[in-house]
């Protein structure tokens, strides 16, 4: 692409740009902008082809009014996620994206109970399958909203964050704020608390990601907001979205045991390896998840070096999981809590999104192009 057909790009908004970290005079451009393009112009205008190309960081392919993510800012519903974060909880972000601010579903009492041989029998399943066996057990969610009023289903709703928020934590629901009820089970102190209270917020949604176009085809067949959340969940477990954070781990284990992360860097980038946890399609410029949270924690000379390396060897930037992970190790929090905390915030985004598709009552049923044997005719 010449530098005047990128120029071009720019000015008609097609190719999003923003000021470089280190130099406001220094433009960086969105790279996914530039690569969807590129393979638009590939493709060519053919319907099938451009269709083809939407499922894969593509065109908008549903209309919401949930999360918009643009020029380097995530909004919900209109309102930025990192000022929202900044003072309020889990649960009022909830009342915003289910529409719900005229009423507070969460002042009901939470009647889930579980059995205590249940937790024990759950407890060293993998966080996904604990919360999707535990959730089998909360019959407020069992319900199918086909036809029904969303409002019938907000104390649902609310039951199914609590219980996603003691499973992941593998305790009992409490009608605690989320935050809150994760702290006391980790033992963590009011700073560790506000920190985690800002990173559920801001993990509550992030557009159409592939646990939340999971749900919402889920929910288009009318199935129930538990079922929903299943989906949501095994989404959230792959390698490519929420277990990444386990990717990252490794990365820093490799750092801590390394006499640099430069040595760490290039032998994976030799290896064809590649850093997990940097860079986003979606911010060119950095994601403001990662950038709100990390000033958040005490200096970390290992943690620093890393993303000063990968930012000067490849000019990636930290994404949210990256600042998932800095945040368990520096809070001591256990094993897996990273993705823990990506559950609890994002059930909140997997609800909106249910609801949201409830009222389109419609079944989301995309067509495959046909690539096998040609069929035998007679």
């Amino acid at each position: 692409m010449s530098r005047a057909t990128l120029y071009a790009y720019v000015s008609r908004g097609l190719v999003r740009t923003m000021e470089g970290p280190d130099d406001p005079r220094r433009r960086l451009y969105s790279r996914h902008d530039i690569d969807r393009l590129s393979k638009n112009k590939s493709v060519g205008r053919k319907p099938r082809d451009v269709a083809a190309t939407t499922l894969d960081w593509g065109l908008p392919v549903l209309s919401s009014g949930i999360t918009l993510i643009e020029d380097g800012h995530l909004f919900y519903r209109g309102r930025d996620a990192v000022k929202l974060a900044e003072h309020q909880t889990l649960e009022k972000v909830a009342r915003l994206l289910w529409s719900c601010e005229d009423h507070d579903p969460f002042v009901k009492t939470v009647n889930v109970e579980w059995n205590a041989a249940l937790l024990d029998l759950t407890k060293d399943l993998p966080l996904t399958e604990r919360c999707q066996a535990l959730l089998a057990f909360v019959d407020a969610g069992r319900m199918t909203a086909w036809q029904r009023d969303n409002r019938v289903l907000w104390p649902s709703a609310v039951a199914l964050l609590r219980s996603i928020t003691a499973a992941i934590s593998s305790s009992q629901p409490s009608a605690l704020p989320v935050h809150l009820h994760l702290a006391r089970v980790w033992n963590i102190d009011e700073a560790g608390a506000d920190i985690i209270r800002r990173t559920l917020v801001l993990l509550a949604d992030h557009e159409l990601n592939a646990s939340a176009f999971a749900t919402r085809v889920v929910a288009s067949t009318g199935a129930s907001l538990g079922a929903c959340l299943d989906a949501g969940l095994s989404a959230l477990s792959g390698p490519l979205h929420g277990g990444m954070t386990s990717l990252v781990e490794i990365l820093f284990d490799e750092i801590e045991d390394a006499r640099s992360a430069a040595e760490v860097v290039e032998k994976r980038l030799r290896r064809g390896d590649g850093l997990p946890g940097f860079e986003h399609p979606l911010y060119p410029g950095g994601d403001p998840r990662a950038a709100a949270l990390l000033p958040l924690l005490g200096p970390n000379e290992k943690r620093q070096s890393l993303i000063e390396t990968v930012a000067e060897t490849t000019g990636k930037l930290p994404t949210v999981d990256v600042a998932l992970v800095s945040i368990r190790r520096e809070l001591g929090l256990p094993p897996g809590a990273a993705l823990a905390l990506f559950a609890a915030g994002r059930t909140v985004g997997w609800i909106a999104h249910a609801l949201e598709q409830f009222q389109e009552k419609k079944l989301i049923r995309p067509r495959a192009r046909y690539a096998g044997p040609q069929p035998e005719r007679t």
